[in-house]
């Protein structure tokens, strides 16, 4: 790199650098990418960094890229799979972790890099903070893409009083990223080097392979006007010469250099941008790399690439692969017009921010002379804009970066210029009128086919604009549609796609009266709904609407009041009613981005359940797909669902605090009914688009009761999570105290019931008690997610059970039958038949979890028991000859056999268990006698049987169950 950066800096250059800037290019070059050092101990406790969890949750790279990469992870071993995750998040982040560690700041990884930042941070403790910090800037800007930010990297920033001493952050910083992205010879992977290592990673393998064949990256000579190679002409060019044996690896250098090149392209307009800020300003002249010395043995010389066939082109983005329905005709047309009125309103306000210009937009159709007219009083379109973006496929005047740059508030529907298109669909006779303040003229846009040229005619704003229309600014555009186009209902079209427009909208058909489509908000397209005609004769029930607005979201669903709980519960569109009703009025649900509709499912669901519309707005609106008929899979979209999902979980949250505070209900029965209130989001987590986002979010609603010192109280899952260890105390009397606070008028806690009836001997363990667990399964699979029962203490006098929970560790403390089964048929379809077979007979104990301990425990009260029932699982106690048994399998084997062998032993632990068996008399002859039997015969080749009875004899069969003395029936 200290080569490069010798011809990377011109002759002329040299000069005008200080020492202070070579100082810190040097070390810029030296510690750059200390980053990727990763020691083994932060390794080995990786899951415990937030940082890296996040990494994992919300990958940085799209969903189907992503898809490919889990699948390659998957070809490896999962200790390979696991490094290699670990590397791409440390690849991602390396320069974030160098500029903490050399300004000294810890990460967000638990202090698991602790060791390695005292020792980078050591070699700078004598250092001033703001030279630290610069360097830390300038090391990680390699990883960034803001090197035109010379207010974040100074191009004249003193260290001391002489010139000397003052250094240019960003040229440093642009050499460095220049030297780093030219840094692929074979002097960085030395072939011997790749012997000793020898990646398994198909992506590592590809790096190996472009830096072992790559011989030279240096400057090409400059060229004169003559073709001749001239050292008086400065050049821009860098020149790299490669030979492949295999074409993979061609591939990816090519591919890499396309990027470096952008990557140089973007450093040189940095330099160029700041030149005018300095009286001598340092060079960059590199722009470009020359490829052409790159070779692959056994191929031509010529490298070839593919060209695109415009006609052909064309008539995919018009025919049915982009557009499958005629009716995005309108959306299109009308979302161009939403925009052009939307900047129109922008600029007036920003040149008078008292103006209150009202945008129209006229939706016209003629059925006798199949003629679609839509008119707006936008902005218009210059002749720079027609030429540049409207007839230019691909190419949207609001993504247009001079624009971006100009109007950086402005946020624009469209998005990916290739709207106009879809009027051929249904037209070959398309006129379009336009009127810009920005032109002298009007003009008449004349389209026959979108194969064809096109006529443009010039009107005169004062003569001619009668014939306009659309003066002093605006478009028209007139289809005739062909005489097999079929467009549909407009006014039912429009009203679907144009549902909070934020301009005034009418349509016009025929001679009829024009009407006003779009409403103000969503609540108050819920409500004219469900006050409308369809709604009256449909829902009888006291039905309200609540909307809520977070980050650009505005959220409105239909609540329903349950007379008898006194909740207000989101409501469900009945599906029969749904299904048989009058079409033309079906229930308002969906996603719209800045008004204009895209999904319509209900909000965070991929079904129609609940009555509920979303709107997102503003620059963080996520983006749709080409033909916006789905949202892309983007931060942005991700954004929006975990808004959608808090405010769904927001509206649980005040329920609950209504209940107690206007229902008079005590704080555990408030919460007590939470599980009841989002039943309708955790019933339906097939159909939702991200649960993971909705586990989230409902982990953020107070939705359990604890108890402690301090008394009772209501928090979510992540407090509990906090607190790190909980305690459940499951009894007869415990249960009968929950159900006399939970109906107390009001609020008590367990402690002062059990103090009042004098048995010390009852009271609930030190710190903190779980008073709801049980009465949530969609919160119990949480807390089971995350916590294992760490200690046992039973009473069989008290009939009693505490046990405690603590947040698993890097080795789990049970072996859960669930946890093995699940993987083994995901891997093994002969096991998953078994399995599915098991639950549809309702064979004896198949829902039963079972758990055996890993590991000692603290266990009280068990000694004369063989392990305790809870929760509608059996834990089998530490010693016990059948513990030890799968001990030996699950550390003695490796991969799936081993997976296959535990979950196979299980299922016949389960029929021991479920079959009431007295263990030390159970056999092989005791499943010849069920019909379990057959089973058995389909999990042989897996199980060793002589010695599971073997253990399964010596173990004791007798489970402690507090519950064991509940009586059932009525006796006499």
């Amino acid at each position: 790199m200290l080569d490069n950066a010798e011809w990377i800096i011109p002759k002329e250059t040299k000069g005008v650098l200080t020492p202070a800037d070579w100082l810190f290019l040097t070390l810029g070059i030296y510690f750059h990418d200390v980053g990727l050092l990763v020691s083994r101990n932060e390794y080995e406790v990786r899951y415990q960094s937030a940082e890296y969890n996040r990494f994992l949750a919300e990958p940085i790279i799209p969903s189907s890229k992503y898809s490919e990469y889990l699948a390659r992870l998957e070809q490896l071993s999962k200790e390979d799979a696991d490094r290699i995750q670990y590397q791409d998040f440390v690849r991602a982040n390396h320069g974030n972790r160098v500029q903490a560690w050399i300004e000294g700041v810890p990460l967000d990884d638990n202090e698991a890099s602790k060791e390695v930042r005292q020792q980078i941070s050591s070699l700078f403790s004598h250092v001033d903070a703001t030279t630290r910090r610069d360097l830390a800037l300038v090391c990680a800007s390699h990883t960034r893409d803001d090197l035109s930010d010379t207010g974040k990297y100074k191009i004249s920033q003193p260290y001391g009083s002489t010139r000397k001493e003052e250094v240019n952050l960003q040229y440093v910083a642009v050499v460095l990223r220049a030297a780093d992205l030219l840094q692929i010879t074979k002097r960085r992977a030395p072939l011997v080097l790749y012997q000793i290592v020898s990646p398994k990673d198909p992506i590592s393998q590809l790096e190996w392979q472009k830096q072992g064949a790559v011989r030279s990256v240096r400057p090409k000579p400059g060229i004169d006007r003559d073709g001749n190679v001239s050292e008086a002409v400065a050049s821009a060019t860098v020149e790299v010469h490669a030979r492949f044996e295999r074409p993979d690896g061609f591939f990816g250098l090519t591919d890499y250099l396309l990027y470096a090149e952008q990557e140089l392209q973007l450093c040189h307009a940095a330099i160029i941008k700041s030149e005018r800020l300095l009286e001598n300003p340092p060079k960059f002249p590199w722009r470009f790399i020359d490829s052409s010395g790159v070779e692959a043995n056994g191929f031509l010389t010529q490298s070839f690439g593919f060209s695109l066939d415009q006609e052909k082109i064309l008539e995919l983005l018009t025919g049915h692969t982009l557009y499958n329905d005629t009716s995005v005709v309108i959306r299109e047309l009308t979302q161009n017009a939403l925009d052009a009125v939307r900047l129109q309103r922008f600029l007036d306000q920003k040149n008078n921010p008292l103006s209150t210009t009202a945008g129209h937009i006229k939706i016209a159709w003629r059925s006798k002379e199949r003629m679609l007219m839509i008119i707006d009083n936008g902005t218009g379109m210059s002749q720079e804009v027609i030429e540049k973006h409207f007839l230019k496929v691909g190419s949207s005047r609001y993504q247009d970066e001079h624009f971006k740059e100009k109007y950086p508030e402005f946020s624009s529907i469209s998005r990916f210029g290739i709207g106009a298109l879809s009027v051929f669909m249904v037209s070959d006779d398309v006129e379009i009128t336009t009127c810009s303040p920005d032109d002298p003229e009007a003009r008449i846009i004349s389209l026959r086919s979108v194969h064809g040229k096109y006529l443009i005619k010039l009107l005169n704003k004062v003569a001619d604009r009668e014939q306009i229309g659309v003066f002093p600014h605006g478009t028209s555009v007139r289809l005739n549609l062909r005489p097999t186009a079929e467009i549909g209902d407009v006014l039912k079209i429009a009203k679907m796609w144009l549902m909070f427009p934020q301009t005034r909208v009418t349509v016009h058909i025929d001679d009829e009266p024009p009407q006003d489509i779009g409403f103000c908000s969503p609540r108050d397209a819920i409500e004219g709904y469900l006050n409308g005609p369809a709604g009256r004769r449909r829902y009888d029930n006291k039905i309200e609407v609540r909307e809520m607005e977070e980050d650009g979201v505005t959220l409105a669903f239909a609540v329903s009041k349950n007379e008898i709980f006194k909740e207000w519960s989101l409501f469900q569109i009945p599906q029969h009613r749904y299904a048989i009703d009058d079409e033309q009025e079906a229930p308002p649900t969906g996603i719209f981005i800045e008004g204009v509709g895209v999904e319509f499912s209900t909000p965070g669901f991929s079904a129609v359940n609940v009555l509920a519309i979303a709107n997102a707005v503003g620059p963080a609106a996520p983006k749709t797909n080409v033909a916006r008929s789905a949202l892309e899979d983007t931060p942005e979209q991700r954004r929006m669902l975990a808004t959608i999902y808090r405010l769904y979980s927001k509206h649980i949250s005040n329920e609950i605090d209504r209940l107690a505070t206007e229902e008079g209900y005590s704080l555990s029965r408030a919460v007590g009914e939470a599980p009841f209130i989002a039943s309708l989001l955790l019933a339906q987590t097939n159909s939702l688009s991200r649960p993971s986002l909705l586990s989230k979010a409902i982990s953020q609603t107070p939705l359990i009761i604890v108890e402690d010192g301090s008394g009772r109280r209501k928090i979510s899952y992540e407090d509990l999570r906090a607190l790190g260890e909980f305690w459940t105390v499951e009894s007869p009397l415990s249960r009968s105290i929950e159900t006399f606070v939970r109906e107390a008028p009001s609020d008590i806690t367990a402690s002062s019931i059990i103090k009042t009836l004098g048995n010390s001997a009852s009271t609930y363990p030190p710190g903190c008690t779980m008073c709801t667990f049980s009465s949530s399964s969609y919160v119990d699979a949480m807390v089971r997610a995350d916590f294992e029962i760490s200690e046992v203490s039973a009473s069989e006098s008290l009939r009693r059970i505490n046990l405690k929970w603590s947040l698993k560790g890097e080795r789990p403390r049970w072996i859960r039958s669930e946890d093995y089964w699940k993987r083994s048929a995901q891997s093994d379809r002969r096991l998953s038949s078994v399995l599915d077979w098991m639950h549809e007979r309702g064979s004896r104990g198949a829902t039963q979890q079972i758990n055996l301990p890993t590991e000692k425990a603290p266990m009280a009260g068990l000694e004369n028991v063989g392990g305790f029932a809870s929760n509608g699982e059996v834990y089998i106690k530490v010693g016990e000859p059948i513990v030890e048994f799968f001990k030996d399998i699950v550390y003695g084997k490796d991969g799936v056999a081993k997976e296959r062998c535990v979950a196979s032993h299980l299922v016949l632990l389960q029929f021991a268990i479920g079959g009431g068996y007295d263990w030390a008399e159970f056999s092989k002859e005791s499943l010849v006698r069920t019909e379990e039997y057959g089973i058995y015969e389909f999990l042989e080749p897996y199980i060793s049987i002589d010695k599971f009875i073997s253990a399964l004899n010596r173990s004791n069969s007798r489970l402690f169950n507090p519950y064991a003395w509940d009586r059932r029936g009525k006796g006499l």
